[in-house]
């Protein structure tokens, strides 16, 4: 055994210099995701796979004569182990959740997993959770009691539809929800059918994939001027006629692993720890890395330059940037049509960013350095929109004015540009309104 351990121990030293080695030179660079191995993760990981794998050496070497204490050692290891994990679930009870992550997905893009509650993170000194259902969506509603609605309302939308950084009941679909039943009416439904960073092009994919099963009897699109450039983004890895997906990759990704509080207390350690996981993924035939943030990095051509953020739209004259926003309005009237098919009402809502009203609110956005005082041609995003409502197969409305006119304060976050409770509030109002005035919902209780 002895003998056998030591050859082990040697045998896992050299290989473990020699493939540092290896890293720093570059040589390995093609296992990497991106292309370039990150040396200080890489050899973090295997110094503690190597300690690891010494340990286990030891104890080989030494199981023999020792194999008492050795057991009480791994013994007292897992208790402390335990005894910590509880002590931070109590303490802590958020940090047991799994930290929020989106899968890659082959026929969305990506997606959140089914009937899982996920730690958003902290904002302001806030936890927030997110709950999905079966489906993935945010929302506590099952197919059949959202069925059981007499009018069933279905909101597509971006972060802002999402809720970013409030509590699901705080987040505009639900409060439309509630608004809408404070009167007299038939019974409504609201399904929160938000997602962060999806723009038109994948509304269209969750609706005809996901969202039909609902039978929903209005839907309704909320417009962030970061769908633009999302729209863009997207359909660069978008083929409707792909056989197997429409986007390229695996069917769904495998979520990263989640061990409890104390897996995330060490979120530090967790790429060395799981390199070699990642490493074997990485040899699949099917795979395809994604970047969980990959709409920041993006390049879109306008006029002589590549401009590289979302915001680009704000830079440039319409007569610039026309064709991109055509695109995204090509895959509303898509949306619009598929809905008037299945005579399901369909409204469109352009959403103002929290600049087009105010100088004073989020003074602190951490996004602000993305636009900063490059908003020359902010406003072309309202005129486009404008131009389409004359012609347009769909009611198109914008809050801009409602916005502008409001004496309410905050409506945003203080370091975030996403609304906040009172700004969620303020939409659903404004939604509730346009839903009524248009008659696209039953203004009367037949019960």
């Amino acid at each position: 055994m002895k003998r056998l351990a030591r050859n082990l121990f040697v045998f896992g030293t050299i290989a473990s210099l020699t493939v540092i080695v290896l890293i720093i030179s570059g040589s390995l660079n093609t296992l990497s995701n991106d292309g370039v191995i990150n040396p200080s993760i890489a050899t973090v990981s295997i110094i503690l796979y190597w300690a690891l794998g010494s340990i286990c050496c030891w104890c080989l070497s030494q199981f023999k004569n020792r194999w008492r204490q050795i057991l009480l050692a791994l013994s007292t290891f897992i208790i402390c182990i335990a005894i910590i994990e509880i002590a931070l679930r109590i303490t802590w009870p958020n940090l047991a959740l799994r930290e929020f992550e989106f899968l890659r997905s082959q026929s969305q893009h990506h997606v959140l997993m089914p009937n899982t509650s996920y730690h958003l993170g902290i904002l302001e000194g806030r936890d927030v959770i997110v709950t999905t259902n079966a489906d993935g969506l945010r929302s506590s509603y099952s197919q059949q009691q959202y069925k059981n609605g007499k009018q069933r309302i279905v909101c597509l939308g971006d972060s802002f539809t999402f809720g970013a950084w409030v509590d699901a009941r705080d987040s505009y679909p639900e409060q439309l929800e509630r608004i809408l039943n404070s009167t007299k009416r038939q019974e409504c439904r609201v399904l929160n059918a938000g997602m962060l960073s999806y723009s038109p092009l994948l509304h269209e994919q969750l609706l005809k994939r996901s969202l039909m099963k609902y039978r929903p009897t209005v839907v309704t699109l909320m417009l962030d001027c970061t769908d633009i450039g999302d729209d863009y983004h997207y359909s660069q890895d978008f083929d409707s006629s792909r056989q197997g997906g429409i986007f390229v990759g695996t069917t769904v990704t495998k979520s990263t692993p989640h061990f409890g509080a104390l897996w995330r207390l060490i979120k530090p350690l967790q790429p060395a720890i799981l390199s070699p996981l990642k490493l074997v993924r990485r040899l699949g035939v099917d795979f395809r890395a994604h970047d969980p943030l990959d709409y920041y990095h993006f390049r879109i051509p306008v006029g002589d330059h590549v401009e590289s953020d979302r915001f680009f739209i704000y830079r440039y004259p319409l007569v610039k940037t026309r064709r991109y926003f055509d695109f995204t309005y090509s895959r509303i009237t898509s949306i619009a049509r598929f809905c008037k098919k299945r005579d399901i009402k369909f409204i469109l809502f352009v959403a103002p960013r929290y600049h087009h009203w105010s100088t004073t609110e989020s003074p602190r956005n951490w996004e602000f350095g993305v636009y900063g005082n490059y908003k020359q041609y902010q406003y072309e995003w309202f005129n486009y929109f404008n131009e389409k409502k004359m012609t347009a197969e769909f009611p198109i409305v914008s809050l801009l004015t409602e916005f502008q006119e409001t004496s309410r304060y905050p409506l945003v976050f203080d370091s975030d540009p996403h609304w906040n409770e009172a700004g969620n509030r303020f939409v659903a109002e404004a939604v509730a309104r346009a839903l009524e005035d248009r008659k696209l919902i039953d203004p009367t209780n037949h019960k």
